[in-house]
């Protein structure tokens, strides 16, 4: 049976048809012609495929045009795409100035070449299926309707537009409060004699409710862009940058247990090669998996390498359609890793290969071997051993400004050993260490509770959390108490106070006798004047900004956070919690004390957190009593 499947006032609504005779049929068809959904029509037609190239905006490359996004953030060289980006750079040397508008000719020069038939201004609006098989699109271009035809369709769109539309299953956001990472705003400025490009970072938005998106861009084109005789503000980029969205459930699914478990696809198409950052300093609610790594270890911002399967751009259970761009098939603590744009360039790379090869040899998609789409991956320079780098410390410069020294990490294996480690300031590779070891290492952190340094016993209490053992519980209470403001130094950037990591601990093993502390720490009006909130050396990031409480936040969205673990254990405590919830978060007061800024801006979101998280808690308590 064949379907017409839209989206009607936000549902799929499925509609019986006849069989379609399609006006046009192509071999593929690439729904957004971004970062990844150009490459990948290029590559596709320069194998010889008929390719319909499908795009909302005037120009090709997304983010990297559009969006003002002219370099890269990590990722691993290597790939098709090297050529081209090597072809921009020394076209916009000689011509351009600038390589996003290089990119959007040297890209729309190889679409003309490889012969991709292009529309631009159109945008898919019907999903053609055959059962579950994605057979063609209802296109709307210049206000007509178009009905095409494809062996396979590449949604390409971010959203993963299409394959909702298909009835594919997504997900999206965090499970505190359903939020996304921040968008940011891009402006071309005049500095120095040069054309480059800064951003700003503005609060969190469902960009697939109109409503949300477009109050959004209102508040984005209006925030003022500072501007003095060195830099002059040119023009806002015309395409905001949303770092996360749609998730598709696809066939094969990368989470980070899997990650930090050492386990890998037996069927990578290429490697990601980045952090775990979240772009925002309201880690305290993004999950006790991430929370365990990048605040209980202080890890957050040493790189990992996650292997790609080909099974996570595939929708599960359906065929004819694959989805290489920002919302493939990963959880979210691991989506910011493989989001970076050589990631999705060669995720274009893999997708349009993998479209050749069912097509020329006649087959669906599941059908095509994984030694033959490797074959091509590896001789191409996509797919590389060596890119499958483990864990390790990179970046440019130290959290202080001194150079980084790049290093793999190896992980400690003798309990032992571990002490040494612990007794720095740097203790996060022993903490995790103890949590690979497991039951193993306790007997030497136990010990080590009882040691002179500070620093050891403190940090062994951690690791003991790890575990689940709250044998130092009384330490992590003492730092709680004493508001321990030691900054750890394990990471370039968003580096943890001890204080908020013992908070946050106590919080993981349900400790009660922390509560009436954490309640004064959220409520009191004079918390906000200790000492430890104002230290000028105490910075958790590099990026500086101004009208922020930025450490007092930290304790606070830590505490908000462990409250709620402590009541989720602990129900007789939750009608406390809730009191001291309301008295906290009843009117602006908190949010003033943390910052002057908008509360759409990022940094008023985050703030806001604060609350939603926090009576979001107490409505699924008061929900589950009745």
């Amino acid at each position: 049976m064949r379907y017409l499947a839209q989206i009607i006032d936000g549902k799929q609504q499925l509609q019986a048809v006849s069989a379609t005779e399609f006006a046009s049929t192509f071999d593929v068809i690439v729904c957004g012609l971004g970062t990844a959904g150009s490459l990948a029509a290029i590559f596709a037609a320069e194998k010889g495929l008929s390719v319909l190239g499908v795009e909302m905006l005037t120009c090709p490359g997304g983010t990297h045009t559009a969006g003002g996004v002219p370099g890269h953030y990590f990722g691993c060289p290597g790939g098709r795409y090297e050529s081209i980006d090597q072809e921009v750079s020394d076209f916009s040397d000689r011509y351009t100035g600038t390589k996003l508008e290089g990119r959007k000719l040297v890209l729309e020069k190889h679409l003309r070449e490889s012969g991709v038939k292009v529309a631009y201004k159109a945008t898919p609006c019907g999903v053609y299926l055959d059962d579950n098989k994605v057979v063609g699109l209802q296109i709307l271009s210049e206000g007509q309707l178009w009905e095409c035809g494809a062996k396979v369709v590449l949604d390409c769109t971010a959203e993963a537009t299409v394959a909702v539309m298909a009835g594919c299953r997504t997900e999206q956001g965090r499970t505190t409060d359903g939020q996304m990472q921040p968008y940011s705003v891009v402006s071309m400025v005049y500095e120095q004699d040069k054309y480059r490009y800064t951003n700003v970072d503005f609060g969190r938005v469902d960009q697939n409710d109109p409503y949300a998106y477009s109050d959004a861009i209102l508040f984005s084109r209006a925030y003022p862009i500072p501007e003095n005789q060195d830099k002059i503000l040119i023009t806002q980029m015309p395409l905001p940058g949303f770092r996360e969205g749609r998730r598709i459930i696809p066939e094969e699914r990368v989470c980070l247990e899997d990650l930090f478990a050492d386990k890998q696809t037996k069927e990578p198409i290429y490697y990601a090669y980045a952090d775990l950052d979240k772009h925002g300093w309201d880690i305290a609610f993004d999950g006790e998996k991430l929370g365990d790594w990048a605040i209980g270890a202080n890890l957050g911002a040493y790189n990992v390498t996650v292997a790609v399967p080909r099974g996570c751009i595939q929708p599960k259970g359906y065929e004819g359609i694959l989805v290489p761009c920002r919302a493939l098939g990963v959880d979210r603590d691991v989506s910011s890793c493989v989001r970076m744009v050589p990631d999705m360039k060669k995720l274009a790379e893999a997708a349009a290969q993998w479209a050749v090869l069912a097509v020329k040899n006649g087959v669906q998609l599941q059908e095509v071997p994984y030694e033959a789409l490797r074959k091509e991956l590896e001789e191409s320079g996509c797919l590389k051993a060596e890119d499958n780098r483990g864990v390790r410390i990179d970046g440019r410069v130290n959290w202080d400004g001194t150079p980084i020294e790049k290093e793999s990490v190896s992980w400690i294996t003798a309990p032992e050993a571990l002490g040494k480690r612990l007794g720095t300031e740097t203790p996060g590779q022993a903490i995790w260490s103890a949590k690979r070891m497991g039951q193993k290492a306790v007997p030497v952190l136990s010990a080590l509770l009882k040691e002179q340094d500070e620093n050891t016993k403190k940090h062994a209490a951690f690791a003991l959390a790890m575990l689940g053992n709250d044998a130092g519980k009384d330490l992590l209470r003492d730092m709680v108490y004493q508001r321990d403001g030691l900054m750890l130094k394990d990471c370039r950037k968003h580096n943890n106070f001890r204080g908020c990591m013992a908070i946050y601990w106590l919080g993981r093993l349900g400790d009660r006798e922390i509560t009436q502390e954490l309640l004064e720490l959220i409520c009191s009006e004079q918390e906000a004047e200790k000492t430890v909130y104002h230290r000028e050396l105490a910075q958790t990031t590099r990026y500086k900004v101004a009208d922020f409480q930025n450490v007092y936040f930290q304790f606070m969205s830590q505490s908000v956070m462990a409250l709620v673990r402590i009541g989720e254990k602990h129900p007789d405590l939750r009608q406390r919690i809730e009191k001291g919830f309301l008295e906290a978060f009843s009117s602006d007061a908190y949010y003033e004390r943390i910052t002057t800024r908008p509360k759409r801006s990022s940094e008023g979101n985050m703030v806001l957190a604060l609350k939603n998280v926090a009576f979001s808690a107490v409505e699924k308590w008061k929900a589950a009593h009745k």
